[in-house]
């Protein structure tokens, strides 16, 4: 089944810090590695709300990219959404690592306008609750797995 468009979400923990503390240098490496990894950015908006936070968002013909960086926390949170077709947004990934300089990335891959079956497009969630009796009756069992359990039987008896 062919789908819309693919999403990376990232998140690249310890960043190089003179990466992520100039946002006009960081906003025009990102259109370089975009225009090398063949996306197409548009007019770059830069907004900073304090010292702490900026956001960057460039518009491509064949998606976004919007970032969050937190110079302080050496922290940046990166939204690639990509719809064109034979594209891979992994490698443009790999060239913004080169950049931002991460010691850690976490990315999650999302495919969007995937038009399967019904039973696909419903969210799965799965809640585990243990009952209060099963808690209960743990606590019975771990008395019983004691050494001195035939003690604790003994001071019950005397009350």
């Amino acid at each position: 089944m062919k789908i819309l468009a693919r999403q990376l979400a990232i998140d690249m923990y310890n960043c190089n810090p003179e990466k992520l503390s100039n946002a006009s240098l960081l906003s025009d490496s990102l259109k370089n590695v975009l225009h090398k990894n063949g996306l197409t950015p548009s007019q770059t908006e830069v907004k900073s709300f304090d010292l702490n936070h900026f956001v960057i968002f460039i518009p491509l013909d064949e998606g976004h990219l919007t970032i969050h960086v937190y110079p302080a926390l050496k922290y940046a949170a990166i939204d690639l959404f990509v719809c064109k077709e034979n594209n891979s947004p992994e490698k443009t990934v790999r060239a913004l690592r080169k950049i931002i300089k991460p010691e850690e990335t976490k990315m999650t891959y999302l495919c969007r306008g995937d038009f399967g079956t019904v039973s696909d497009m419903k969210p799965h969630i799965k809640v585990k609750i243990a009952p209060l009796r099963r808690i209960q009756n743990t606590g019975v069992k771990v008395i019983h797995l004691l050494p001195g359990r035939n003690l604790v039987k003994k001071l019950r008896r005397k009350k």
